[in-house]
């Protein structure tokens, strides 16, 4: 009887999951909605091409503040390859990673990105973007609303319109989370093309 109730009802229950909350300077612990939008931004990727808001308009995006020279920055890269690999066929969600010291070795940026995007098929899933200390800084302050990346989440959720839809920290628990949060963007996302 189970069984049949679930073959039965299943194509036809309705499935409602709670979307990520809004993030913004009037909602610090989130909202139900919110009109904020990260600030433009104009930083450069591991290939030395400019990336910035509009051009990351319509795609869900995963925000990581990575300090290049941090001794953390494998146990980041674990959590990242997570999505980069799940998502590796949705062209449209991306990670973003910032490096607020602006490290200045291309190569090794290149070559780091290079070799984390053996588990995807696009190319542009995964971007490094480096840009002067301050202009960063600022923007993280006033794009993010990050006062102290010291004191604050490690990662960012960004939806299709430039929303700050969930804030996590570097642990599974957070990165489960974070994780479950891209897939329902992603089906409401879907849902609302119609595909």
């Amino acid at each position: 009887i189970p069984l049949t109730l679930l073959i039965v009802l299943g194509p036809l229950g309705k499935h409602n999951f709670s979307e990520p909350l809004y993030f913004g300077p009037n909602c610090d612990n989130g909202c139900e909605t919110s009109d904020y939008q990260i600030s433009d931004f104009a930083f450069v990727n591991q290939n030395n091409q400019l990336i910035n808001r509009d051009s990351l308009m319509g795609k869900i995006w995963v925000a990581a503040f990575v300090d290049f020279e941090d001794p953390n920055l494998p146990k980041i890269t674990e959590r990242l390859l997570i999505p980069n690999f799940k998502f590796r066929m949705e062209p449209d969600i991306s990670i973003i990673c910032f490096d607020p010291n602006g490290y200045s070795d291309t190569a090794a940026v290149k070559a780091y990105v290079t070799q984390n995007l053996r588990y995807s098929n696009n190319k542009a899933k995964w971007q490094f973007l480096q840009g002067d200390p301050a202009a960063m800084a600022a923007f993280f302050r006033n794009g993010f609303l990050i006062e102290d990346l010291k004191n604050e989440a490690v990662f960012r959720l960004v939806d299709e319109a430039g929303h700050i839809r969930g804030l996590y920290g570097n642990t599974e628990y957070h990165f489960e989370n974070l994780m479950e949060d891209v897939a329902i963007l992603n089906k409401k996302r879907k849902i609302k093309r119609g595909y």
